[in-house]
């Protein structure tokens, strides 16, 4: 039943209208990011010179992770092969920002990886080092979004830390999933992984809360008639649908938006913290323990895919008061 529903919510979010490769890249990087993020975190308090498996399973999801997301953004622009033009810009643009972190990150990285599975001890250093300047791609990430005034849904001040708490909750869940899979303990993970999935849903309800309120920017504000003048479109600006139409100008029913904050809410945060506390009382086989976390992760991959599709399309831009909409 449950695989049906997946079935059925995929191939509506595959008809969307945000990028799919945007919404692939913030969810997969972030998560890449937050494996990162943690591994520095129990580094600073616990040993983290897990057996060689566990090891190389971090080593390839992080990485892969990380890469498959840079990629997939990408794929957004219409002249890829340009992309390296963008750093140019680093002094005022945060997608330049974003760039060029993006690939300094992955010096510290590479070295950190080769260096933790030769158990060489100077390898936290150059964790701690990955781990700073994931914090800061995150960040930039988030100031994309944030910056744009155009966007009143994104200009405030929860769009940046949820870019940040949310690859820390799935990035901390697939470490503790892993040890699970490799029937290891790693100290204050359980306690740390909790915390950071508690604080992404409370993050997360703010920030719904917050986007409630009206905005000030309408039609009358927009041509500066003041707020007593009734104004009304004569006709469209055109016809046809153009790029501002299709990528600017989102709409979603106020049910299915409900509906499909309810499955956020459930997969990527009700269900693993009801996982990670109830497991100590769970009599079942070790072998549907491990499939039962496997499980859990996927799901909390795919809500997290449902909250970036809702954080796309919600967010209305000025530019529609030219295309009809009375208020933003």
């Amino acid at each position: 039943m449950i695989m049906i529903f997946l079935l059925i919510l995929g191939k509506k979010l595959l008809k969307m209208h945000p990028s799919k490769s945007i919404i692939f890249f913030t969810v997969m990087s972030g998560t890449g990011y937050g494996i990162i993020i943690c591994l520095s975190f129990l580094a600073l308090i616990a040993e983290i010179n897990f057996n060689y498996g566990f090891k190389l399973s971090l080593i390839l999801i992080s990485f892969l992770f990380i890469t498959l997301g840079l990629l997939s953004s990408t794929l957004h622009l219409g002249h890829p092969e340009r992309a390296w033009r963008s750093f140019s810009q680093w002094r005022s643009s945060w997608l330049s920002r974003e760039g060029l972190a993006a690939v300094l990150t992955y010096i510290p990285l590479m070295l950190f990886y080769l260096l933790w599975f030769l158990e060489m001890d100077i390898f936290k250093y150059f964790l701690y080092s990955a781990s700073i300047l994931s914090v800061i791609t995150i960040y930039c990430t988030g100031q994309m979004y944030a910056s744009l005034k155009t966007v009143p849904a994104w200009n405030n001040v929860y769009v940046t830390p949820i870019y940040l708490i949310n690859g820390l909750s799935i990035g901390s869940l697939s470490i503790y999933c892993l040890t699970r899979f490799y029937e290891s303990e790693v100290q204050h993970l359980y306690q740390f992984t909790l915390l950071s999935l508690a604080l992404c849903l409370m993050l997360k309800i703010i920030y719904w809360f917050h986007i409630r309120t009206k905005s000030t920017s309408s039609i009358n504000t927009a041509i500066g008639l003041g707020k007593d003048n009734k104004v009304s479109f004569f006709e469209g600006p055109h016809t046809g649908k153009n790029f501002l139409t299709t990528e600017m100008i989102n709409k979603i029913k106020k049910e299915k938006a409900n509906f499909l904050r309810l499955c956020f809410i459930i997969l990527s945060c009700v269900l693993p913290i009801y996982m990670i506390v109830q497991e100590a009382t769970l009599i079942i086989d070790a072998f549907i323990l491990k499939l039962s976390f496997f499980i859990t992760l996927v799901f909390a991959l795919i809500g997290m895919l449902i909250e970036r599709y809702l954080f796309f399309i919600q967010a209305k831009h000025v530019v529609s008061l030219y295309y009809g909409e009375n208020k933003v």
